[in-house]
């Protein structure tokens, strides 16, 4: 038979008509079926949430959680490789997602590149902190290619965790969106836990002196080959996530949107002008994200560390006390605040969290009483004023602890709950963004924080 008379169908004309499908219903409810398949599927969608998440926090965990390795290996750099880890970590985190979200950056690249580009990227950067090691590069070169990795990763993650976010803001109720904190949360607490182990099996609880530096080496290169493991384990799992028929509509639904708007000709202020508007009706739990992450980054993880230094005045358990002392009491608070979140979503509403948020700062004046300051010249101290534990500093060793898991969990609960719910203040078609600013908060507060507190450690404040 010829087809030589056929009339010719365009790509573009079979997008249109499929596009025309899926938007007929735009300003309705999701369809039942879609529904029921979410439902179907629902422990395979909530687990591949859990684990997408926590393999981008794993990524930007691992990064920073080799402390005992930097300090050994840079300590001779042209300069503060300490100082510069958070801060370098990352703004690049914000300022990537706020370009992208401002100029619709995000949503020229479907969500499957940019999940792949983003892990496979990951892999490029862990590859480049192993390779500095294997090739004994210099302090300095080190240093500097540790550096531009761990920005790499803070960036990166404006590709994946914001696609994350995004994703779980389409479903119709908040659970997806719980998955994804409770998956911040446990990366965080296995992270440090597997760190502790590793350093324990290889190195034991006090290593000789001759041996720490192979001992980091070893323990470094285990946990990096962890990273390559997490990362392809979760492009797999990605890939078979959104062939989900439920999670598929959701995808199509949201980029047949896009492209009406961009069939509209939306203008970048109409753009702009649809950001602010969505802004302002998640005022509360925008706002609130970002104070919560400013509160926690502010005061951890420098403050305690700082501390138990200070308390220990040179004995071996200092390094111990910082991490996973420190670092797992709040990891650990984190981790069961997002837990017990969805057990109060219908208890604690938005203005409660709102007003929650801003009492947090107290934590900031009950860990600077448990801090003895050092003068940062002849380390000798107390020199905080409101130190207040001179005549009881096993209590204060354990004051700081018990706060940071006090920070953690109101942490992990309030920061769970604003974003469970803020998405869902606007239209379905609306909610992808509204994830996009919510998380767009989220970074603003965890670089303004991690800023605060690094200067905090720098200026010597309070004696820190």
């Amino acid at each position: 038979m010829s087809t030589k008379n056929l009339p010719l169908v365009s790509p573009d004309t079979v997008t249109q008509a499929k596009d025309a499908t899926i938007l007929k219903d735009l300003d309705g409810e999701i369809p039942q079926h879609v529904l029921d398949d979410i439902h179907d599927h629902r422990r395979f969608i909530w687990w591949s949430l859990l684990f997408l998440n926590g393999s981008v926090l794993w990524a930007y965990y691992s990064g920073l959680s080799a402390q005992d390795y930097y300090a050994a290996k840079f300590s001779a750099a042209d300069f503060n490789f300490a100082y510069l880890t958070t801060p370098v970590s990352t703004w690049p985190m914000f300022v990537g997602h706020a370009l992208q979200l401002f100029f619709g950056w995000d949503k020229k690249i479907n969500m499957w590149t940019r999940v792949m580009v983003g892990y496979v990227l990951f892999i490029g950067c862990a590859l480049i902190i192993l390779a500095q090691e294997a090739f004994n590069t210099s302090p300095s070169t080190g240093a500097t290619l540790v550096l531009l990795s761990l920005g790499m990763i803070g960036a990166i993650n404006t590709l994946t965790e914001s696609a994350f976010y995004a994703l779980s803001a389409l479903f119709p109720d908040s659970s997806f969106t719980t998955a994804i904190q409770i998956g911040n949360g446990a990366s965080g607490v296995i992270n440090i836990t597997l760190s502790t182990i590793i350093r324990l099996l290889v190195g034991g609880t006090s290593p000789a002196p001759e041996d720490k530096a192979s001992i980091n080496s070893v323990s470094f290169y285990i946990f990096f080959s962890i990273l390559i493991v997490v990362c392809v384990v979760a492009m797999y799992l990605f890939t078979r996530l959104i062939k989900v028929d439920g999670v598929k509509y959701l995808l199509e639904r949201n980029d047949a949107e896009t492209r009406r708007r961009a069939a509209n000709s939306e203008t970048l202020g109409n753009h702009l002008a649809r950001l602010w508007r969505i802004t302002t009706v998640i005022m509360l739990p925008f706002v609130a994200q970002f104070i919560i992450f400013l509160v926690s980054l502010t005061v951890f993880p420098g403050i305690g560390c700082s501390s138990g230094f200070q308390y220990a005045a040179g004995a071996s358990w200092a390094n111990w006390y910082c991490a996973p002392g420190i670092i797992a009491t709040y990891n650990y608070g984190d981790f069961f605040g997002r837990l017990l979140a969805p057990l109060l979503l219908t208890r604690i509403d938005l203005k409660w969290c709102f007003g929650l948020t801003w009492l947090r700062w107290a934590f900031l004046v009950l860990l600077l009483i448990g801090l003895p300051g050092a003068d940062p010249v002849t380390f000798a101290g107390p020199t905080n004023s409101l130190f207040v534990f001179q005549d009881a500093r096993a209590f204060g060793q354990f004051w700081q602890l018990f706060l940071n898991v006090l920070i953690g969990l109101t942490n992990g609960i309030l920061s769970t709950i604003t974003f469970a719910l803020g998405p869902r203040l606007v239209p379905q078609e609306d909610r992808e963004s509204a994830g996009a600013l919510m998380v767009l908060a989220l970074f603003f507060g965890i670089s303004s924080g991690a800023t605060v507190g690094w200067q905090f450690g720098a200026n010597h404040w309070f004696g820190a």
